[in-house]
């Protein structure tokens, strides 16, 4: 029996084959499959790549495959999940199939497969969101960068920039990240960097900065911990958003930190922390013990049971 569980994010999509003991056998990663930034024909392609290549490292058929969990970005309609279903029909036509937003799978990826609690996820871009034991969900944030994602990486990455060209202008204090970001970026000045942000599409190139703020902050640069602090801050407000609008506030939960910039940005991590236990005292914060595409495995194998007890019932 093999269970396939993908993650699809902004940027990239990862994909897994786990046995029913939860053992992963292959891994592959693939391009982005956010159907609202990537054609539907690359979405296509890339899932029935990724599906084929960790079948083919596991050394199975697609028969074999029982269930597939998809956690993807930008199936946050009903249309957009059935759309996807019928996809994987086309790669698995025997496999039960469960869609549903990469943030799913990613507090099943710290809660071991319960659909419980709040995930506060930063990466290229950022959301909080959260399933009540009832099942109702909310969500707050995934906007994208330009209607709104503080606290996820391209708006830390953004405010790095802005700080350096305040900075250079005068109307900003003066910043290590200046020289930092020059050095990271191979550039001899700052008015290299409108070429370098400018000539590049997307926002990846601009979040993959944020990790300077760590170490410059860890340098007691204050403005690298302000551009921090203002992040924390932004993803505490929404969690805390989050959990009033389920009424959690007195419930003792899961919250689970994810994302690149919360697995790797220690000075981050705590900032947003100290602000959560302000707010949920006794809710427990926890990292991601397994892959976000595990998550997603286990949430089309639980969800799978469930059916099939109900229709034997």
């Amino acid at each position: 029996m093999i269970i396939l569980g993908i993650d699809g994010g902004g940027t990239k999509t990862r994909c897994v084959a786990v046995n029913e003991e939860g053992d992963v056998l292959a891994t592959t990663t693939v391009g982005s499959t956010n159907i609202n930034a990537v054609d539907h024909t690359t979405v296509r392609e890339r899932l029935a790549e990724a599906v084929v290549t960790v079948l083919s490292q596991a050394s199975r058929e697609p028969h074999e495959v029982v269930a597939i969990g998809l956690g993807m970005s930008g199936v946050g309609r009903p249309e957009d999940a059935r759309r996807v279903r019928q996809w994987v029909a086309e790669i698995l036509p025997h496999a039960y199939t469960y869609v549903d937003h990469d943030a799913a799978a990613a507090l099943a990826s710290g809660t071991g497969g319960d659909l419980y609690g709040v995930v506060v996820i930063s990466g290229t871009g950022m959301i909080v969101f959260g399933v009540d034991s009832q099942g109702r969900r909310r969500r707050a944030g995934g906007w994208g960068p330009i209607l709104g994602d503080p606290g996820g990486g391209f708006s830390i990455g953004a405010a790095i920039l802005q700080s350096i060209t305040a900075a250079t202008d005068g109307c900003g204090p003066p910043t290590a990240l200046t020289a930092r970001v020059l050095a990271h970026l191979r550039l001899k000045e700052v008015n290299d960097l409108i070429a370098w942000t400018y000539n590049q599409s997307g926002w990846a190139h601009v979040a993959a900065l944020a990790h300077l703020a760590e170490e410059c902050a860890a340098e007691r640069d204050e403005v690298a911990f302000h551009i921090l602090a203002w992040a924390a801050d932004n993803l505490a407000l929404r969690a805390e958003t989050v959990i009033r609008g389920l009424g959690m506030e007195q419930e003792r939960f899961p919250i689970v930190l994810a994302g690149g910039n919360l697995m790797h940005g220690e000075l981050l991590r705590h900032l947003l922390r100290l602000r959560l236990e302000e707010v949920v005292p006794q809710a427990e914060i926890v990292t991601p013990h397994l892959d976000a595409a595990v998550g997603a495995a286990l949430l089309a194998l639980r969800q799978a049971w469930k059916e099939k007890r109900g229709e034997e019932g």
